[in-house]
């Protein structure tokens, strides 16, 4: 360690996020010093740092860590020390950061109810699941990691109410308890989640009757009495992702279909699994869903988050960071924080900013095809009239029924440096609506998206009926 210079200023200790305390799973330390330039020396074993020790990357975060001995919990102690030095100036004093990591059982189960009427499920492995009691009936959402008995604890909150049982997407972590249920209740899950959900079954020897699961599709609506929860489909994540959405109250229970951003974990929407959507794709099924439930969401809860979101906050967030990679490539890719072998795309600060958003990719396989030649739609829109299928990028033909002599047509692009996007051959802004004027019967509107670099040009062709 350098000699103190007692006329030279002395550099800024140290701070830590989080900060010191106990924590029920795996934490990664972020270490900051106030001095701009200084670089941040630690140690994890308590000994005291110095110039040689470890040299803090903000990319690479140290891991306290515990490990279950089989379904017992445990827990384990850290200090972590850390010296800040910058030429010029004295070395900062030593701060010293103390962490506990105390696993739960893999059988016990915490609840908390967050709303009124809404119960916050935390198994031992920190994934949420979410209570609903109203005035006639019950729902559960998600079913865990955990194996204690999940069916017992719910009974307790609900009483002799009727329960559903939903389920969020077919991921290990929210589906392990979900078999308790199934001979006692109705269990829902979108099934192009079952062939992954088989597989997993049969990996993790999870007692699940894949007969026993109820397709689970947009525009399903579980009315609870005083409450009621509309489903949509939000595919990305993985296939089969639902949210469902309360829309008195403006609660959203998205599971992981927009990912989570817990600080210290960190974490963020994951799609570097190899088989997940392109992000272009993933953005059109972001910008579908926003488009139908526009204005109406306040507060979003999911499987990992320990508080809310505020809603449209995140939600423009995470669009953005689609939209960027979208639009610029791999280029605005840095290294995740979790797991360290992906990438991500960021829009906030993580440290300040409550909803930041970030979402996880591979590199070579996050985009359909390079910024330059993206020629397609996120979104088509007729206002007051659904689609017919409902609108996916790789969908090029659509019909929709209107009641008077003119239809207003939205035409979203995924890339918002396209070269031009025309209707009939007439140019029109992304986004913005088109007052069409229709003929008797069906009036056909073909709609052409060129690529930035004009190399490739996608026609969607709409058919819209009259009466």
């Amino acid at each position: 360690m350098s000699a103190v210079n007692s006329s030279a200023a002395r550099v800024a200790a140290p701070t830590a996020i989080p900060a010191p305390g106990t924590f029920h799973v795996t934490q990664r330390v972020t270490l900051l010093c106030a001095t701009p330039g200084a670089t941040i020396h630690y140690t994890t074993d308590g000994s005291t740092p110095s110039a040689d020790s470890p040299v803090f990357d903000p990319y690479v975060l140290p891991v306290l860590d515990a490990v279950n001995q089989g379904t017992r919990g445990v827990a384990f102690s850290y200090t972590i020390k850390a010296l800040a030095l910058k030429d010029g100036m004295d070395p900062s004093a030593v701060a010293s950061f103390e962490y506990t990591i105390e696993r739960r059982d893999t059988d016990s189960y915490i609840s908390e109810e967050i709303y009124p009427g809404v119960h916050m499920i935390t198994d031992y492995d920190d994934t949420k699941m979410y209570v609903v009691a109203g005035s006639e009936r019950a729902m559960l959402i998600d079913a865990g990691l955990g194996n204690g008995n999940l069916r017992a604890f719910v009974e307790k909150l609900v009483g002799d109410k009727p329960l559903d049982v939903v389920i969020s997407h077919g991921h290990p972590d929210h589906i392990a308890a979900m078999g308790q249920f199934q001979d006692h209740y109705d269990v829902y899950m979108n099934h192009r989640d079952l062939p992954m959900i088989e597989r997993f079954i049969e990996r993790m020897n999870m007692h699940i009757d894949r007969e026993q699961i109820d397709d689970l599709r947009e525009g399903m609506r579980f009315d609870l009495g005083d409450r009621s929860f509309v489903v949509y489909e939000v595919p990305g994540h993985s296939d089969g992702c639902v949210v469902l959405l309360d829309e008195a109250s403006g609660l959203l229970i998205a599971g992981d279909a927009i990912g989570s951003n817990r600080v210290s974990i960190p974490d963020s929407l994951w799609m570097q699994f190899p088989g997940v959507m392109p992000i272009d794709t993933y953005l059109s099924s972001l910008r579908v869903f926003r488009a139908k439930v526009q204005g109406k969401i306040k507060e979003i809860v999911g499987g990992h988050n320990d508080v809310a979101l505020h809603g449209e906050e995140y939600l423009d967030n995470l669009e953005r960071a689609a939209q960027l990679l979208v639009d610029e490539g791999e280029d605005v890719l840095v290294p995740s924080l979790r797991p360290i072998d992906a990438w991500q795309v960021v829009v906030g600060d993580r440290l300040t900013d409550a909803n930041w958003a970030a979402i996880n990719v591979a590199k070579g396989r996050c985009l359909s095809a390079p910024p330059a030649q993206i020629a397609t739609l996120s979104n088509l829109q007729v206002r007051g009239a659904a689609l017919t299928p409902g609108f996916t990028p790789d969908q090029t033909e659509y019909t929709a029924q209107v009641a008077g002599d003119t239809a207003e047509i939205i035409a979203t692009t995924t890339s918002s440096r396209a070269r031009s996007l025309l209707v009939n051959g007439a140019p029109v802004a992304s986004g913005e609506a088109f007052m069409a004027q229709l003929a008797n019967g069906d009036t056909t509107f073909m709609i052409d998206v060129t690529s930035p670099d004009s190399s490739v040009t996608q026609t969607y062709t709409l058919v819209v009926r009259r009466g």
